[in-house]
């Protein structure tokens, strides 16, 4: 997939090599099913016409600079949203750096950049879409550009899901509420989270369940406690109980992600994984022992292996971007 950085005061025209260039532009925070279905569209469309289906979206996402404390946790953090993408089957991606200048574009401005630099012929566009300096431009002066300039504008109608239509905004309030199967059908995977691992207490290792300690660099986490995980390391993938929390009987006071990896042997320290989660088991718990903080660990990764075992045979492998 071709990424292309856009920027104002340093704009080049992209011809896409004679090819008819179909877009759709959006944030696309979590690539849900939503999204999905507007990419369909977009690839069917260039399919068609033998020509190009691109992603338009910014980094940052525009409230981080506008109104930082209004932006919501983003599901997906940038590079992990591009390879969302590309996973997707899109063949170009234009990432527009959002600065001040850009937010103050007009909606006129901002079309002929569309038209002007990027000569795109089709759009594609969520049926709650607008665009320009406060977001002046509408679906319908969107479609009134289009057909002063021969450019084609569909208005996707949303996915809907038990009655309501999936958003990024819904997905959030599941994930937040450890709703993981509910996010999971809206997102169309599980939702997970990606990092390093580094170096922990190795308390753990000294109870006989040593974990991986996971750093990471997404927003959005759902709330503490334990889950029945899958386990990414070098794509392969395990079963594993996962634990967020400060961990409450040892006073830890910070948050943690402790990953139980099942039937894996070996030091992870440095290494990037991923963590799928799958069904949330309980809450976190201060113990008064660590023998009853043991016990538990016993109790939750039977459980966790009794879910896992049934999702296996329900669900195919899964990797956490698709």
């Amino acid at each position: 997939m071709e990424i292309i950085r856009f920027e104002l005061g340093n704009v080049e025209s992209h011809n896409w090599g004679g090819a008819f260039p179909v877009v759709t532009i959006g944030n696309f925070d979590g690539v849900h099913v939503g999204h999905q279905e507007i990419f369909r569209r977009v690839k069917d469309r260039a399919g068609q016409v033998n020509g190009k289906a691109v992603v338009f979206t910014f980094e940052p996402h525009p409230l981080k600079l506008l109104r930082p404390e209004k932006c919501p946790p983003l599901i997906t953090p940038y590079a992990k949203r591009i390879r969302l993408i590309q996973h997707f089957g899109m063949d170009a991606v234009i990432v527009a750096k959002f600065t001040r200048e850009f937010a103050a574009l007009t909606p006129e401005a901002f079309f002929s950049i569309l038209r002007d630099v990027f000569h795109v012929r089709a759009i594609y566009i969520g049926y709650d879409f607008s665009f320009g300096r406060d977001r002046a431009g509408s679906v319908e002066k969107l479609k009134h550009f289009g057909a002063q300039n021969s450019v084609e504008v569909e208005i996707v109608e949303p996915v809907m899901l038990h009655g309501m239509p999936v958003s990024s905004t819904e997905i959030r309030r599941l994930v937040a509420k450890g709703e993981m199967r509910a996010a999971r059908e809206f997102l169309g995977r599980y939702f997970f989270l990606s990092g390093e691992v580094v170096e922990g207490h190795r308390r753990g290792q000294r109870f006989g369940f040593p974990t991986a300690n996971i750093e990471t660099g997404h927003e959005l986490l759902p709330p503490r406690g334990v889950y029945a995980t899958f386990f990414y390391y070098r794509g392969k993938r395990y079963r594993a109980a996962t634990n967020l929390g400060v961990n409450p009987t040892f006073n830890n006071g910070r948050m943690s992600i402790e990953s139980y990896i099942m039937d894996f042997e070996g030091t992870l320290y440095g290494e990037e994984v991923s963590v799928s989660f799958v069904e949330k088991i309980r809450d976190e718990i201060c113990f008064s022992t660590v023998d009853a903080l043991v016990d538990q660990i016993v109790s939750d990764v039977e459980a966790v292996k009794e879910i896992l075992e049934r999702e296996e045979k329900e669900a195919p492998q899964e990797s956490p971007e698709g």
